[in-house]
């Protein structure tokens, strides 16, 4: 029969050996958010230099709007980015159905959704990733220590501090990605509403 601690002896170099092949994928899996991470960053100034070279119009336009001086149809003349260009092409010529232009409003929210969401993703999964780039190295450098194995140790160690970097810089830049943009599509949603609501009498997207 087999005594009480074979079984967990069993269990555990059985748990040992799966963690053990976990390092490899998340070894991979680290190396690509680090690339999507770069991606984020050069997409951020991309959209940034975007905004800034439209601002001036669009800051404009609008407050004239709100002064009264200028006319909603003049939304679709404007040189725009990002998502008022979005909403500018899918509502050219519907200003007279409001309910298409919401519509068109719903599905600009939608895709901020999904990408703040992507984002939220990357933000919770690079660091519990580097987390569990550090955690599964140390079984074996602590079984090197014992043994006085110090290459094998450091080698351990090394990719544990660096799984733990990568995982860190990951959720950083897509927490900091995260912040920015949400700023920007909150103020973009506000923008897009009141213009799309300033359409003459009976193509409101509230009508």
């Amino acid at each position: 029969m087999t005594s009480p601690n074979g079984v967990i002896d069993a269990l555990t170099a059985l748990l040992y050996e799966l963690s053990s092949l976990l390092l490899v994928p998340t070894l991979v899996l680290l190396l690509f958010f680090m690339a999507g991470a770069l991606v984020m960053l050069g997409g951020l100034v991309r959209e940034w230099a975007e905004r800034r070279a439209m601002a001036g119009n669009w800051r404009g336009f609008l407050h004239a709007l709100r002064a009264g001086t200028a006319a909603a149809e003049g939304f679709q003349s404007l040189r725009l980015a990002g998502y008022p260009r979005r909403l500018q092409r899918s509502s050219r010529g519907l200003e007279n159905r409001p309910r298409v232009v919401k519509k068109c409003l719903e599905d600009i929210e939608l895709d901020m959704a999904r990408r703040l969401g992507r984002l939220s993703f990357v933000t919770r999964t690079g660091p519990m990733l580097g987390l569990v780039g550090t955690l599964v190295p140390l079984g074996p450098a602590l079984a090197a220590l014992a043994a006085g194995d110090m290459q094998s140790l450091s080698g351990n160690l090394v990719i544990a501090f660096t799984t733990t970097v990568f995982g860190i810089v990951v959720g950083s830049v897509a927490f900091g990605t995260a912040i920015v943009r949400r700023g920007w599509y909150e103020q973009d949603i506000s923008d897009l509403e009141f213009v799309s609501g300033s359409f003459p009498e009976g193509a409101s997207t509230h009508g």
